[in-house]
C-alpha cells in the first residue's frame, strides 16, 4: 500500500516592515561610562525633587523614549529613581507603545 502524500496547507506569509521611529542608542563601554558621568553628575531623582524629597536617584531615563523618537544625548536625559518613579514612567510606556503609541 503506497502512503498519499499531504498537500502543505501552509501559505507564505508576505511582512512588512512598519518604519520605526527609534533612534540608535549608545551601548557597550561607552553606554556603561557615560550612565557613570551622568549620574555623578546628577545624583538625585528628579521627580522625587519635584515631591519635595531627596533622594538617590540609580536610574539614566531618556524623557522622550527613544521609540518615540527621543534623542540618546544629554538632552533626553535624566535620573530617576527605580521605585516608584521609573518603575512607573516605564508601565506608562509600555502601555502607550501597545496601544501603538
Amino acid at each position: 500500500m503506497k502512503l498519499a502524500t499531504l498537500k502543505p496547507r501552509l501559505a507564505v506569509l508576505v511582512t512588512q516592515r512598519i518604519p520605526s521611529q527609534e533612534t540608535e542608542r549608545l551601548r557597550g563601554r561607552a553606554a556603561v561610562e557615560r550612565r557613570a558621568r551622568w549620574l555623578s553628575l546628577h545624583p538625585l531623582c528628579v521627580e522625587c525633587h519635584d515631591e519635595g524629597r531627596t533622594t538617590v536617584g540609580d536610574v539614566v531615563d531618556h524623557v522622550i523614549p527613544l521609540w518615540k523618537g527621543g534623542k540618546d544625548d544629554e538632552s533626553n536625559m535624566q535620573t530617576l529613581c527605580q521605585t516608584p518613579h521609573h518603575d512607573a514612567k516605564s508601565k506608562r510606556e509600555a502601555a502607550e507603545r501597545a496601544r501603538g503609541g
